[in-house]
């Protein structure tokens, strides 16, 4: 099902605008951090969060079915759903989507929640020979509220990914790899322009990639500046 909501919200380019806009922001803030001047991993974190939350809404304004405000945060609806954005805070690309705690912010575990009691799936408790009890939701078209995750790296390049965000021992009912956006040389956003046109997608390679945890992340230096070893 998250294959086809996928294809669904890039109808209008919706998911890959808001990849090619996290990749935008962050090689430009990384290109402007100062640690001289008190920049760290966390202003580095807060300014692209910021940045990325502010072009949206105005990137959408105007695009037909497609609503982004900024209540606290990034809120994106289309086609019936909800969809808010956030940024990792570990910049190694063994970094797994799966460690993402949604307790952190109001928002994301109000939608987590909902999800949670929009849909109770039989499969993997003891209901799962009998089916749903009478009454049980268990239908996934239930699932009204998606999360966009995405994670800088210190060459400038980035990752997403989009998924249903739910409580328990996972944090997700599905979550897909959107892919790595190289940052620097990528297609620029004009919020001024409306959507990207719209290409091909390859989401026969939409799934859980093949992720290793790493232990730490090394300071890089570039251009006679340090880099945060986090965001």
């Amino acid at each position: 099902m998250l294959d086809q909501v996928v294809l669904d919200w890039n109808g209008q380019g919706v998911l890959r605008d808001l990849s090619q806009l996290t990749a935008t922001v962050w090689w430009k803030n990384l290109d402007r951090f100062e640690s001289v001047l008190g920049d760290d991993a966390v202003t580095l974190g807060v300014q692209s969060s910021r940045n990325v939350c502010n072009l949206a809404v105005s990137h959408f304004q105007g695009v037909d079915g497609v609503t982004a405000r900024k209540p606290s945060t990034l809120e994106l609806s289309h086609q019936g759903r909800v969809l808010h954005i956030s940024k990792a805070r570990s910049r190694t690309r063994g970094w797994d989507p799966h460690l993402i705690n949604w307790a952190e912010s109001e928002v994301r575990m109000v939608s987590a929640e909902a999800n949670s009691k929009a849909y109770m799936p039989a499969k993997g408790t003891l209901f799962e020979t009998y089916g749903p009890l009478p009454g049980q939701p268990n239908d996934p078209a239930l699932l009204k509220h998606l999360h966009l995750l995405w994670q800088g790296f210190d060459d400038g390049s980035t990752r997403s990914w989009v998924g249903f965000p739910r409580l328990g021992n996972s944090p997700w009912y599905a979550v897909a790899l959107l892919g790595d956006n190289p940052g620097r040389g990528a297609t620029r956003l004009d919020p001024t322009n409306g959507p990207l046109p719209v290409g091909p997608g390859d989401f026969d390679a939409l799934g859980e990639p093949p992720l290793s945890l790493a232990r730490r992340t090394d300071k890089i230096e570039r251009d006679g500046r340090s880099r945060p070893a986090g965001a």
